[in-house]
């Protein structure tokens, strides 16, 4: 994975004006909108997600959120992705639908250290 703020794209465009659409999967972004616009998702500023596979009958305009359990939680396009969200690392993958990859896993906690490990 790449982090965003080192890659060097060319100049983007009104649509896509970080020239990533679609937004490969395995790709990290965070809610920083708290505006009436951003709805229910409002309420969660600075949450972070991973965004999912694409879905064939979806198309490639609905892009899956996916939450810290590894599960496809809500959905979102990619208007609302750039007005709404920070991209903090953009993914390599390359195979966007998923096709024989495996499933977007949950993410692995960091340990608690004790104060008897000390």
């Amino acid at each position: 994975m790449r982090v965003f703020s080192k890659v060097k794209r060319k100049r983007g465009t009104k649509r896509d004006p970080y020239r990533v659409v679609p937004i490969p999967p395995n790709s990290v972004v965070r809610l920083a909108a708290s505006d009436r616009a951003a709805g229910a998702l409002g309420k969660e500023a600075g949450r972070i997600f991973r965004i999912g596979y694409y879905g064939r009958t979806d198309g490639l305009d609905c892009i899956w959120l996916v939450n810290d359990n590894g599960e496809y939680e809500q959905t979102i396009d990619h208007d609302f992705l750039f007005k709404h969200f920070d991209i903090i690392v953009i993914s390599e993958e390359t195979d966007l639908y998923g096709r024989q990859r495996p499933k977007v896993p949950a993410v692995r906690r960091a340990a608690k250290i004790g104060r008897e490990n000390r």
